[in-house]
């Protein structure tokens, strides 16, 4: 199960980092522009999956969901204005952490109870929530990817196989 579930979120990685390549070999100002979709700029959908990311993991390392979320709301307020290279500066940093929490951890099974306020009391894994968090970075790239093709632009193919055949 450690072995699958690292070498997913290393696709995860890799998949978010295709996606920075290609948005710093646009038009800077694409970045920030706003149009009628899912999130109002594309810049809005990488600081939602920065700051969701670096949430879930201090949820998954032990951290309340309200104090969590606390620091998640800052976190936002803070990359607001951020460019994109420091949106992947943020990115690889909590990817550093993750990595660095997986690597330490003999199991990833351990029962884990998270409270959440809209939803409730979850009892759940480690394993099951850094599913989670690969799965919404896929869902999310997919809206990029859509934005981008509104915009006039295409976007790069992250899906697995591409990771696997990379």
């Amino acid at each position: 199960m450690k072995h699958d579930l690292a070498k997913h979120f290393d696709y995860h990685i890799w998949a978010n980092r295709q996606v920075f390549e290609r948005l710093k070999s646009l038009p800077e100002d694409l970045f920030k522009t706003e149009i009628k979709s899912v999130f109002p700029s594309v810049s809005a959908v990488i600081i939602h999956m920065c700051v969701t990311d670096s949430l879930w993991l201090d949820i998954i390392t032990g951290g309340g969901y309200e104090e969590t979320k606390a620091l998640a709301v800052r976190r936002n307020e803070e990359l607001k204005e951020a460019n994109i290279e420091k949106l992947i500066a943020f990115f690889e940093d909590t990817a550093a952490k993750y990595q660095a929490f997986l690597e330490g951890l003999d199991n990833l099974d351990l029962p884990l109870a998270v409270e959440h306020p809209a939803l409730g009391r979850r009892e759940t894994t480690v394993a099951e929530l850094m599913n989670h968090v690969i799965n919404h970075g896929t869902y999310h790239r997919g809206n990029i990817s859509a934005m981008l093709r509104q915009m006039g632009y295409s976007s790069v193919p992250t899906d697995y196989a591409y990771y696997l055949w990379k």
